[in-house]
């Protein structure tokens, strides 16, 4: 640039001593343009000069004209932080966070190019031949055929791994049947079901916990080979590694679990009667409540607005956070949300305590011995296998409706007590 200007610049006092107003092009001389690549832009910013100084324009005109115009040229648009793509073709959602990618669809298939973020695939068969710094996917059935700069993370329950895809780290893997296809420039780890290895190179270690191992071909491993011993292994003398490193699992004793679920089963019990007794202490009214909703009637009502309110809560949530005004609002909803399931386990053992003082056993109790009763027998049922997966979920329905029922006003507690007044 300092060459182009001084050449100018004496063309121009060239000018002047020799008296012309107004030169010819060839008067004005340039300095040659360098035998490079730039060469063509060069010539073409020369011709343009030389264009603009025939019309008779001033020199620092042109040369501030061309400069700006330098500047936009080398100007790059900035992509916004956060995007989102429907293609309405494929059913695929599209959403861009700064530099990573998530890629949402049934049916999914990519061709994503994002060499310097992270890209997440979710879908139900993913067929994939990207080329990104990090991958992570989830999916049903997985073909991954692309190029990673660093890391691959899998989900899935069917993956494969072509001899096409290019890892240019490590691969950490969680599958039911997964198959290796291709060479990893770092490690591979991997928790399955099946793994097939197909002709295969490993950079780094092999690190497996599987069911069975199926060795095809011949298999090197640069690092350490460490696996289960447990695992049925067809063709393990084709695997080739610095050292082998067998571990063993053992069995966990039956008893052993059988007393850790009883333990924290009576802490969790502990625990929740504790949470029932804070509440039926700030709200006395409660006890009269739940009585109110110990009919025939009432539990199939509760049931089914439990049903509802489990369902619709987070759904509704999810839509307000997607507004800017109601978002803290979905945010307190999940929140209140979270501490009803937890707290719908007690509500539902309270009221079955009542049913079995008052309504059995015709006595007289209050609600922390019906509380300490119901929550009790909750527990205990949850102990046992079947049974007490289907009390569980049908006491978590029940709380739910519960619980709702004894925030709102209720007209037949005024009722109850006049029934028992005139008892009396």
């Amino acid at each position: 640039m300092k060459k182009l200007i001084i050449s100018l610049i004496c063309g121009a006092v060239a000018l002047g001593v020799a008296g012309v107003s107004s030169a010819p092009a060839s008067a004005l001389s340039l300095a040659p343009c360098p035998d490079d690549e730039n060469k063509a832009a060069c010539e073409a910013r020369q011709a343009e000069i030389v264009r603009r100084w025939d019309k008779g324009e001033s020199l620092d005109a042109i040369l501030r004209d061309l400069e700006t115009t330098k500047d936009e040229d080398n100007k790059t648009e900035i992509a916004p932080t956060f995007a989102v793509d429907l293609e309405q073709d494929q059913r695929v959602v599209d959403f861009t966070a700064g530099h990573s990618r998530f890629l949402m669809g049934n049916n999914l298939t990519s061709n994503l190019e994002n060499r310097t973020g992270l890209s997440f695939f979710f879908g139900n068969n993913l067929s994939l031949r990207p080329v990104t710094e990090y991958g992570v996917l989830f999916g049903n059935t997985i073909n991954f055929s692309g190029e990673t700069v660093r890391d691959l993370y899998i989900v899935g329950n069917t993956v494969t791994l072509s001899s096409e895809a290019k890892i240019g780290r490590d691969v950490f893997a969680a599958a039911n049947i997964l198959t290796v296809d291709t060479d990893v420039a770092g490690n591979l780890a991997v928790t399955s079901d099946t793994l097939t290895l197909q002709d295969v190179k490993i950079s780094g270690n092999l690190e497996l916990e599987v069911a069975h191992l199926k060795i095809v071909g011949q298999v090197e491993v640069a690092g350490a080979f460490v696996y289960n011993d447990d695992a049925d292994i067809s063709g393990l003398e084709r695997i080739k590694a610095a050292n082998t490193s067998p571990y063993h699992l053992d069995e966990p004793d039956a008893t052993a679990i059988l007393i850790a679920r009883v333990y924290s089963q009576i802490m969790s019990i502990v625990a929740l009667f504790l949470a029932m007794v804070i509440i039926c202490a700030l709200f006395p009214r409660l006890h009269d409540k739940l009585a109110a909703e110990t009919t025939v009637g009432r539990f199939g009502t509760n049931l089914a607005i439990g049903l509802g309110l489990l369902i619709a809560v987070p759904i509704i949530a999810l839509f307000t956070f997607f507004t800017l005004v109601a978002a803290p609002l979905g945010i307190i909803a999940i929140a209140l949300y979270l501490i009803a399931i937890y707290l719908a386990q007690g509500f539902t053992g309270a009221w079955l305590g009542h049913v079995i003082v008052e309504k059995l056993c015709k006595a007289k109790g209050n609600i922390f011995v019906e509380a300490l009763i119901g929550i009790v027998i909750m527990g205990l049922l949850s102990l046992v296998p079947y049974l007490g997966t289907i009390t569980g979920f049908l006491g978590l329905l029940l709380g739910l409706g519960l619980i709702f029922s004894s925030i709102k006003p209720a007209k037949k507690i005024a009722k109850i007590k006049e029934a028992k007044q005139v008892k009396a």
